[in-house]
């Protein structure tokens, strides 16, 4: 009507129909239908026009909003971790372990890692109840049973909306089987959508029914630690699950839904079993599974219920050497993270697919290791206090490529490996002593030019705890930190600080040189971060709270064997399968750290060590008798407890750590023990290099290093008098990045020449300035050297430090000759 009257006010003083100039009665009715059914379209075309816009829209807008759940969906796809339906497929056949000469090292068999049953051994009725209850379209899907799928959504759906919360699962064997060998069982879109890829996939691919039955029944959890048919019927029922009957076999199908109400450990819970047996039974009756006769005698059977949670249990007892744990340790990672399965499914893979590992170990070097680690004769019972506690002296030592990070041996502990026993190369952690000071304090420093192998560093007492509020008040003004020797040197290089493991000048230059931050951020670089400790002075001397394992002190270590590269340690190549397809491979991680230039000083530096500092006697020969380079560095650990030498040559990286297990009540070592760790590694390198070449670490020296003649005491341009100093010359040549060097005008300032009386000695027995007086022949001219920081002891009790003894009382002259007094200062003052 709106559209007429519309009309009509349109064409409001017009006539419609005409006959003449008079209006029609007769035909006046059948124009005014006209005119009504012209309308009628016109309303219907506009109609018509609108639903088709709002089809447009409608069809635009589902567009966008299928787009996005499209994009969204594949987005979950693409990210779904790999896992491939020949990875899953069940052999006969045991995995072998290779070295890198192609010898087995290892053959892992099935059911050494848990109780396994085959397809053909579990019982038909067991397959039945669970395909009754879990999936019973099993046999005819292609992996996702969608008209289940639909309904349960649907089903769950409409529970949420009446606010009731009760959902159904759609979820076939083959989804429920992914779901055990990922592990994941988070309930959102993303998951349910990758685990219904995962598994169309996985039978797209072929992967059997019975496979994928054998993965399930053998990954089902069935409460607590339990997992897998066969565990469960000996815990459940006391009996091998072949043994179980048909009311058995439902009731153990029954658990699988909701362990924590159907699993039989209490009466509750046995009569929750029961009932869900029972209505399981049905379901096997009206699916045809059974027979009417069968189903009656099952209903009227007791179950004997017959708890025993220790009962099916395996014992791991791996008679594998400590490398091929490692190996095995390793592989399961990997197959964790790139196939998305769980660790337990990955190591079922291990023993139970016929796989082939080529591991890194080369056997020349891994039976070095074996030789001496169940030598007696390095390790000797000398220490009365691990006697009277029982205890027996440990080791370990790994040996890595320092061109590749790939590990080439190791050792967890002294003696023959018997068992599953605890692995000191990968999982022991302890602290590493002054072994980390190259890796925190120096070659960082040296790297961002806070310092240079010429630094000079007075070496004086400390209190480095006054200011340390979680001290004891009376603990704060103690020496801190000390050197070994519990004595100062003086004026010190960073060379020589390093060869002769100086803690007051680590703490010094990590505080005031290298800083905490720089330190640390060198230190993560090569796999060891370690902030929670950042400002703890004691980190200089290796006094971390997260320690450090012989495998990760060997992979720190390997920049200053290889050109400032750190490589990521790993233990295989690839993993093949069964059939020869490469399903895991292993590439080289190398992280440029440090350059060339401050790679190859460091390892100078730490070749000193091993000639004249802490190491010194450390020899390396080959069969042909020629010696070996070797660089590394000593540790100590506080009171004795940890003794640590890693090291390296031209051909390989390897960290000893020597000590006693308990951390609890440690035990000191004696001295006859403090030199083990450096004879087991020597013992260990030199067997390993036996028929390699005696040749350097670095060919020729790298480019955009030069080399000054310094003074041991600046650190700067040597001049006549350095080598004039009453201790022998103090001049030696030092490497330098170019563009750290002294300046050629910038010449030693510490040592001068003065005029002293050789009658005229102060208390300590220092000549004394010779004055006007004394006779020519009692004068003479002497080198002595000039702090350029005078030192001061902060408190009366301080000691002074070894070098203090070459300087003299400037402005202090004869008191012999000419009544001249004695000048106060020089009393009651020790140099020690």
């Amino acid at each position: 009507m709106r559209f007429f009257n519309l009309m009509l006010r349109k064409n409001k003083g017009k006539k419609l129909f005409k006959t003449g100039n008079k209006l029609n009665p007769e035909t006046a009715v059948p124009k005014k239908r006209h005119q009504a059914v012209a309308g009628l379209l016109y309303a219907l075309r506009v109609l018509g026009g609108a639903l088709k816009l709002i089809l447009i829209v409608l069809i635009l807008v589902g567009s966008i909003v299928g787009g996005l759940g499209a994009g969204l969906i594949y987005g979950y796809i693409v990210t779904t971790p790999e896992l491939s339906a020949s990875d899953l497929q069940l052999t006969k056949f045991n995995t072998f372990i290779y070295d890198i000469e192609g010898n087995v090292i290892a053959e892992l068999k099935r059911n050494e890692n848990r109780v396994w049953i085959d397809y053909v051994d579990i019982p038909k009725n067991l397959i039945n109840a669970y395909i009754a209850v879990e999936d019973k379209r099993f046999w005819e899907h292609k992996g996702v049973d969608f008209k289940r799928f639909i309904y349960a959504a649907f089903y769950s759906a409409k529970s949420y909306l009446r606010g009731e919360h009760t959902f159904q699962g759609g979820s076939t064997i083959t989804q429920q089987m992914v779901k055990n060998l990922t592990g994941a069982d988070d309930v959102t879109i993303k998951r349910k959508i990758q685990e219904m890829w995962q598994a169309l996939k996985l039978e797209r691919e072929g992967l059997s029914k019975e496979d994928i039955l054998t993965r399930y029944l053998n990954t089902i959890p069935f409460g607590g630690t339990i997992y897998g048919i066969e565990t469960a019927a000996r815990v459940y029922y006391g009996k091998d699950v072949r043994e179980l009957s048909l009311a058995e076999c439902a009731s153990l199908a029954g658990i699988t839904q909701w362990p924590s109400k159907y699993a039989p450990v209490n009466e509750e819970n046995k009569k929750n079993n029961i009932e869900r047996a029972h209505m399981i039974l049905g379901l096997m009756l009206e699916q045809g599974m059974i027979t009417e006769a069968e189903y009656e005698q099952a209903m009227q059977e007791e179950i004997q219920f017959n708890y025993n949670p220790s009962a099916g249990k395996v014992t791991k007892n791996s008679n594998q050497s400590y490398f091929v744990d490692e190996v095995v340790k390793a592989v399961i990672k990997d197959l964790s993270g790139q196939k998305g399965i769980s660790a337990q499914a990955a190591e079922d893979m291990i023993y139970n697919s016929g796989l082939k590992i080529y591991t890194t170990m080369d056997p020349k070097v891994q039976k070095a290791l074996d030789e001496v680690f169940t030598d007696d004769t390095y390790f000797p019972q000398v220490n009365e206090e691990a006697k009277k506690r029982g205890e027996t002296p440990q080791a370990a030592m790994v040996v890595i490529d320092p061109e590749t990070g790939a590990v080439r041996g190791l050792y967890g502990g002294y003696g023959e490996k018997k068992g599953s026993v605890f692995n000191r190369a990968t999982q022991m952690k302890r602290s590493p002593g002054s072994s980390i000071k190259p890796l925190l304090v120096y070659a960082p420093g040296i790297e961002t030019g806070r310092i240079t192998a010429a630094t000079v560093i007075d070496d004086v007492p400390q209190h480095m705890l006054l200011n340390d509020t979680s001290i004891p008040e009376k603990q704060r003004t103690r020496l801190y930190p000390q050197n070994v020797e519990r004595k100062n040197f003086g004026l010190t290089t960073i060379r020589e600080a390093v060869a002769q493991s100086r803690n007051v000048i680590a703490a010094l230059v990590l505080r005031d040189y290298t800083t905490f931050k720089v330190g640390l951020t060198y230190l993560e670089k090569v796999g060891l971060p370690r902030w929670e400790d950042e400002g703890k002075i004691s980190i200089a001397m290796g006094g971390f709270t997260n320690q450090m394992s012989p495998l990760e002190m060997a992979s720190a270590f390997t920049v200053f064997a290889y050109k400032g590269v750190y490589w990521e340690p790993y233990f295989y190549t690839k993993v093949e399968d069964v059939n020869g397809n490469v399903i895991l491979e292993k590439n080289p991680k190398g992280t440029k750290v440090y350059s060339e230039q401050t790679a190859f000083i460091m390892n100078d530096i730490l070749q000193d060590v091993v000639t004249e500092g802490t190491a010194a006697g450390l020899v390396v020969k080959n069969g042909k008798g020629q010696t070996i380079p070797v660089a590394g560095k000593t540790g100590t650990s506080d009171n004795n407890i940890d003794r640590w030498f890693c090291g390296m040559t031209p051909y390989y990286v390897a960290a000893t750590w020597y000590g006693y297990d308990n951390k609890e009540v440690p035990i000191s070592m004696v001295s006859a023990e403090s030199a083990n760790a450096r004879k087991i590694w020597q013992a260990v390198m030199t067997k390993i290099h036996e028929k390699l070449d005696a040749v350097p670490f670095y060919s020729s020296v790298p480019p955009k290093i030069v080399t000054r003649q310094i003074c041991k005491d600046s650190g700067k341009l040597a001049t006549d008098l350095c080598r004039q100093d009453p201790r022998g010359s103090r001049v030696v040549e030092e490497y330098f990045i170019e563009g750290t060097e002294p300046d050629y005008g910038d010449k030693c300032d510490v040592h001068y020449k003065a005029k002293v009386c050789t009658l005229c000695k102060d208390e300590f027995g220092r000549p004394m300035l010779a004055n006007e007086y004394c006779p020519p022949e009692t004068v003479v001219e002497r080198v002595f050297i000039r702090r350029p920081v005078e030192y001061k002891p902060m408190f009366p009790s301080d000691p002074y430090p070894a070098d203090w003894y070459y300087e003299i009382y400037e402005g202090e002259y004869c008191t012999i000759h000419g009544g001249a007094s004695a000048n106060s200062k020089t009393e009651n003052i020790s140099p020690y």
